[in-house]
């Protein structure tokens, strides 16, 4: 689904490895991920402000289950996602389908964070004017349109009735299957870290 990933929603994937090397571990983390989201550009950039908490840096924050290796010494490490930040981006996924949307934005990126995150990353997030009740509120407000973003590329014949398929089974009560779509969303990001690392963000 890499190709009906928006320009905005790339552009977050692609701070995530610099924000988990610059923090010295192998496992990009939620951290990076909300750390990532805010941005003067994209459906999400109207959310963002300074925050009136310091939230705590990734660097020095943990989530459950998310322990980081003392260090990384030597060549660039394989940097992979945890669990949790794979879990997003299934969900994140199943937001855009729900949402009837043709695409996957920084709006469901920032939506499945929050509903599925731990509470301190939703804190933090809070703490910058991005709420659960802001996000619905811009979800409702694009109706499953673009807003501001874009694809790179018109997507392929088959891409989108692959994705047609996908939002008829989200809205006919059948879920996708976790293992097949989390496997979906991690090879696509993937793709796109490989991508990025050779030519370049």
């Amino acid at each position: 689904m890499f190709e009906l990933m928006t320009t905005d929603a790339r552009a977050v994937i692609a701070r995530i490895p610099r924000l988990a090397l610059a923090a010295d571990r192998r496992e990009m983390t939620l951290w990076d991920l909300a750390a990532a989201l805010p941005a003067p550009s994209g459906n999400t950039a109207a959310l963002w402000h300074a925050p009136t908490a310091e939230p705590r840096p990734a660097a020095e924050s943990r989530t459950a289950g998310t322990v980081p290796p003392a260090s990384v010494s030597g060549a660039a490490p394989g940097l992979r996602f945890d669990r949790e930040v794979r879990a997003v981006l299934e969900q994140a996924l199943l937001v855009a389908l729900e949402e009837r949307a043709e695409h996957i934005g920084t709006e469901h990126l920032l939506a499945a964070l929050l509903r599925t995150g731990p509470p301190d990353v939703v804190a933090s997030l809070a703490a910058r004017r991005a709420t659960a009740e802001a996000v619905d509120a811009l979800l409702a407000r694009l109706h499953g349109g673009p807003g501001v973003e874009r694809l790179p590329a018109e997507p392929s014949r088959a891409d989108r009735r692959n994705w047609r398929r996908a939002t008829v089974r989200v809205h006919a009560g059948q879920r996708i299957p976790d293992p097949l779509a989390t496997v979906a969303v991690v090879l696509t990001v993937m793709v796109m870290l490989f991508v990025l690392c050779v030519w370049g963000p």
